[in-house]
């Protein structure tokens, strides 16, 4: 944990004239509002807390919120009053142990590991793509990184520190892809849609649409690009999404050490904790989930419909 003192804040304010972080960043178009910037709790409604949430998922996932974890981060903002500015929750990380909590937390989750890998340059390039759509300089890399590599800040700082710092046009941009990853989470708004959401490919493919946000995207770019992403997602292949389902609704009971109680080891010995396990029994998968739907048992883990028929269709398709 790092203290606000002062030969770390003119670090940071050099940091914020490398051009946003690191490098020439799109202007934004003059009749843009300049992003609010406040160091007060200022989230007031549901769809505030909301909005500092896709944010957070932006910063730490670089995705949108699927609809339940909106849902539990929207708790958590709540009761502890997150700020509204992303990037003012870089000081409160080292004054409030509850946000601390909460953003080393994000960082350290299997989601943030698998994407963001060990190396320390890499992880922060990949933030800069996260967060503004766009690579750093050589100069913001290495001054970044040097601060993860050196432990003067966690990667649950960095996210925020970056924000903290960034320029006009990165933090209009961040807005536009924030709106445009709200927009998406409120589009999952059937059983379909929010079961197709779900799993890596279905992420990389929402990525792919978010990183077509820039300062110039209009409303209704926004609006063509949730329904872009919508169709991505669906399209993407199925074999991710069943893995997911199958960790999510499964593997409570199918694990070599289950968490449902009552289940002291797997039942009949079938576990589902590797993928390859998964593929190896993918028709007991199919019969048991889509034929007679007796598993999950007593739908205790609440697999919907559209799961089902997504398990269908991955393996009808050859379980691929």
């Amino acid at each position: 944990m790092i203290s606000r003192s002062d030969s770390f804040l003119a670090g940071l304010a050099c940091a914020a004239l490398l051009a946003g972080c690191g490098g020439a960043a799109p202007e934004a178009p003059p009749q843009a509002a300049a992003p609010v910037r406040t160091l007060t709790a200022v989230p007031v409604t549901q769809q505030d807390h909301e909005a500092t949430v896709q944010r957070l998922y932006l910063a730490y996932f670089g995705r949108a919120a699927d609809p339940g974890g909106l849902a539990f981060y929207t708790g958590v903002s709540q009761r502890h009053q997150l700020v509204a500015d992303t990037g003012a929750l870089f000081w409160r990380y080292g004054e409030d142990p509850n946000v601390r909590a909460i953003l080393d937390g994000l960082a350290q989750s299997p989601e943030a590991a698998a994407l963001y890998g060990a190396d320390s340059r890499a992880t922060v390039a990949i933030m800069y793509r996260n967060l503004f759509n766009r690579e750093p300089d050589s100069g913001g890399l290495a001054f970044w990184s040097g601060l993860l590599d050196s432990g003067a800040l966690t990667r649950g700082q960095v996210p925020v520190a970056l924000l903290a710092a960034a320029s006009f046009g990165d933090l209009v941009l961040f807005d536009r892809k924030a709106d445009v990853a709200a927009a998406f989470t409120a589009a999952l708004d059937t059983p379909e849609r929010a079961a197709h959401y779900n799993g890596e490919a279905a992420v990389a493919a929402l990525r792919a649409v978010l990183a077509k946000v820039d300062t110039l995207t209009s409303a209704a770019q926004q609006a063509a690009l949730v329904q872009e992403a919508l169709a991505a997602v669906a399209a993407s292949p199925a074999a991710p999404k069943v893995q997911a389902i199958v960790r999510a609704r499964c593997v409570a009971c199918h694990s070599v050490t289950p968490t449902m109680p009552g289940f002291a080891s797997a039942p009949r010995g079938i576990r589902f904790d590797t993928d390859a396990q998964v593929r190896a029994d993918a028709y007991r998968i199919y019969v048991n989930v889509v034929q007679t739907q007796f598993m999950p048992y007593g739908n205790q883990t609440q697999m919907t419909q559209a799961e089902r028929d997504i398990v269908r269709a991955w393996y009808e398709g050859g379980a691929l």
